[in-house]
């Protein structure tokens, strides 16, 4: 046990900062009591089994309604894999006869075939097999709390409470946030797990941390930083004050405020406008906020649909949740970025393949461009619900032109066909591209030609061109947007599209840095996209910086020879602006 200030390097999950007390409070692996029954209570205790089933197909349904209201159909419908594993009349009947015929109480029965069941399922190399190890455990859970009498709903704790555990289920996550949990530590799941993608959806920092999880004791204080996979353990008074004002900046009271920005787009001190817009991944608070301010949405990505169930949704379920998209956001604009799946975000199976090197493999376009079935059922869900005229459709991982052509040849398809079945949508719908690989950015000339709009990639962008994994920790230090060689890439890229009059907008990490919001102002950028919990301290920044004032920034730091010439420049113009009040405009 930890009896003095720790910090534990885990994973990141679910981003955010929560600031508590742990309560180790999740299960493990269940080990339950073998009891030797008469044949007078054989009955009874099937009978006890089916009342515990019932039950947990109740609370199943209720979560799944309950997830509908606060984070949308397609997210939701992660319940619905659980609903077919309790509602499994197979497996049951197979409990039962067990019971019969070995004459053991329900619980240890019911308990050893889920082991037996899962025991492959969680070795195997197919994520879709894991997930449904997950679910399946979920489920058998309920079941087991219900025969024992000890129900999850009976659990109570102070708020301000960090749950900390083996593993924490989709339903968990509702249930302890109903409690007012603030985050959770775990010891297993992944960054596309169900349980992962409700978090996110719901904004609860999570933090993996496989090996020093329960080394964490009851009643601990702890600060968990989900965006950056920390966990600190008595953290001093120091730590608790720098992680309150890091937490104002970026968790939900972030959101909330960006209501009290007086002007929409913000100008600079000099009066011309910056657009900021919003990078999205799952509808969740933020929504009503961004869409009743009229920021646009950047980047909207839909990844989510494919990981919520590790299957293409269906056309008519993709379209429904665009068009809902559409509808909430009105007032101003949404990017669709096409399935950006491959890389970090799946892990091999029957359909994704094992790569060495998944970062230089498939994803993105190239795994489209050869499923052009589900790319095109993608586009024509788009399309349909792009009848309001406020959507438009980003192709991630273009590399080449002939990739450019290739989907843009599959959109015409797609069209053609709606036109066919006299199904309305906008005939003028704009398709961009991401710059987010180096050939991408040097033959930009050639590409910016050919799309409506060009949105810049800084977090892949920076990856390919200095070869750094910003999660790898023994080299992250040399992953960086400032460095000349990722400065120069990004101005060729503003550059062509400034020549032949297409928008440009940076929608990577680097739009919501402070550091380099003077930078992307001189470059004249069209668009700074962001994580909505960045809005409102950009936003306010703007007013602090002159136009003219940043284009000769930005000429000194084209000069500058290594990255931390950049980052020192940026720093003292930084420190000078932050002195100065906002400018207000006289009347």
């Amino acid at each position: 046990m930890f009896n003095r200030r720790t910090v534990i390097k885990g994973t990141p999950i679910s981003g955010g900062i929560a600031m508590g007390h742990a309560r180790v409070v999740l299960p493990g692996d269940v080990e339950l009591a073998e009891i030797t029954i008469p044949a007078s209570r054989v009955e009874g205790e099937i009978e006890a089994l089916v009342l515990a089933v019932g039950l947990t197909i109740q609370e199943i349904r209720e979560l799944m309604e309950s997830a509908g209201k606060k984070i949308g159909g397609p997210v939701a419908r992660i319940f619905d894999a659980q609903l077919l594993i309790a509602d499994d009349d197979e497996f049951l009947n197979q409990v039962k006869s067990e019971i019969r015929q070995t004459r053991r109480n329900a619980a240890f029965v019911y308990n050893n075939l889920v082991k037996s069941t899962t025991a492959p399922l969680k070795s195997s190399p197919d994520e879709y097999m894991r997930q449904m190890a997950t679910d399946i455990e979920a489920v058998a859970q309920r079941v087991l709390s219900h025969l024992s009498g000890h129900e999850k709903t009976d659990l109570k704790f102070p708020p301000h409470t960090i749950l900390v555990g083996k593993m924490v289920t989709p339903g968990d996550v509702l249930l302890y946030r109903q409690r007012k949990a603030v985050g959770f530590v775990v010891s297993e799941g992944g960054q596309n797990s169900h349980m992962a993608l409700i978090s996110r959806a719901l904004r609860l920092p999570v933090v993996l941390s496989r090996d020093s999880c329960f080394d964490i004791a009851n009643n601990s204080r702890l600060i968990i930083d989900g965006t950056a996979g920390e966990i600190i353990v008595h953290p001093t008074s120091d730590d608790w004050t720098e992680y309150q004002k890091r937490r104002k900046r970026q968790g939900p009271a972030a959101i909330t405020r960006i209501r009290k920005l007086s002007e929409v787009p913000p100008t600079t001190a000099d009066g011309r406008p910056v657009n900021i817009g919003a990078n999205l991944t799952l509808r969740g608070p933020a929504d009503d906020i961004l869409a009743e301010q009229g920021f646009p949405v950047g980047l909207y990505r839909t990844e989510f649909l494919y990981l919520a169930n590790y299957d293409f949704p269906d056309e008519e379920s993709q379209y429904d949740y665009y068009r809902q998209i559409a509808q909430k956001y009105a007032r101003s604009y949404v990017v669709l970025r096409a399935f950006d799946l491959g890389y970090d975000k799946l892990i091999a199976d029957a359909v994704w393949p094992q790569e060495d090197n998944p970062a230089l493999g498939w994803r993105g376009m190239r795994a489209m461009l050869d499923m052009t079935n589900e790319f095109k059922t993608q586009i024509r869900a788009i399309l349909r619900a792009s009848t309001g005229k406020n959507l438009k459709i980003l192709l991630p991982m273009i590399s080449d032109v002939s990739e450019l052509d290739r989907a843009k040849k599959l959109i015409s398809q797609a069209k053609f066909q709606l036109r066919k079945q006299r199904i309305p949508f906008d005939e003028d719908i704009q398709v961009g591209i991401m710059a987010e690989v180096p050939s991408a950015a040097m033959t930009a000339e050639t590409l910016v030609k050919k799309v409506d709009f060009v949105s810049i990639g800084t977090n892949d962008l920076v990856q390919y061109t200095l070869a750094a994994d910003r999660m790898n920790s023994r080299v992250s230090k040399l992953y960086s947007a400032f460095h000349p060689s990722v400065l120069r890439l990004i101005l060729i890229v503003v550059e062509a599209c400034k020549k032949h009059g297409k928008p440009v907008s940076i929608c990577g990490e680097a739009a919501g840095d402070p550091l380099a919001l003077p930078l992307f102002i001189g470059m004249e950028i069209d668009l700074l996209s962001m994580n909505p919990a960045r809005i409102f301290d950009q936003c306010r920044f703007v007013k602090k910086i002159d136009s003219t004032m940043a284009r000769h920034l930005l000429a000194s730091v084209k000069a500058s020879e290594s990255q931390q010439q950049v980052i020192n420049m940026l720093q003292t113009y930084k420190s000078e602006l932050e002195k100065k009040k906002p400018f207000r405009k006289r009347k």
